[in-house]
């Protein structure tokens, strides 16, 4: 095994092994008893994660009940009418604003600053710390889009008014 030759780990690409010199450094040299195969040892890693998480799961659903309402009626809408926690932020965003700028124009202004943001930030380099305006701006897209979540999901009540979350109601207002 000693006298065995290393092998060469060429770049890679989607397409084809791209022979040539790496960008940056030199190529790895990879001895035979380096390698790890993902099978047995990675997949088993993670089939014993996965089960225990399904573990964990199954015990939380033992011993806490869910918070179920009745059965759904289509002839009665209940008040307030939510939507998905997903699209809460939506959904408040829509009672505050006319439905085509709430619907249309701030979901595609934020979906289009995101795609703009590689080419609005320049910088090269690849550290968080040096990335300041995609920071800032990710930041505050996410920021503001789990507080219109938050207050969507958490703090409306009958009517669409503001409830705090401690207080009770039940039924129609």
């Amino acid at each position: 095994m000693a006298n065995q030759e290393p092998r060469v780990i060429d770049n890679q690409r989607v397409l084809g092994v791209v022979p040539g010199k790496p960008a940056a450094g030199d190529r790895k040299e990879l001895q035979e008893q380096d390698t790890v195969m993902v099978w047995p040892h990675l997949l088993v890693r993670h089939a014993v994660a996965a089960l225990f998480v399904l573990l964990v799961v199954m015990l939380i659903a033992l011993f806490f009940d869910a918070p179920l309402r009745e059965i759904a009626n289509p002839t009665n809408t209940p008040n307030p009418e939510k939507a998905p926690w997903y699209f809460a932020a939506l959904q408040e965003l829509l009672a505050h604003f006319h439905p085509l700028i709430a619907g249309v124009l701030v979901p595609g202004a934020i979906i289009g600053g995101l795609v703009a943001l590689p080419y609005i930030d320049r910088n090269p380099s690849l550290l968080p710390q040096a990335r300041r305006i995609a920071r800032v701006t990710f930041t505050v897209f996410m920021v503001a889009w789990i507080l219109l979540t938050l207050v969507g999901f958490a703090f409306r009540g009958p009517n669409w008014s503001w409830v705090w979350p401690w207080e009770e109601w039940h039924g129609e207002l």
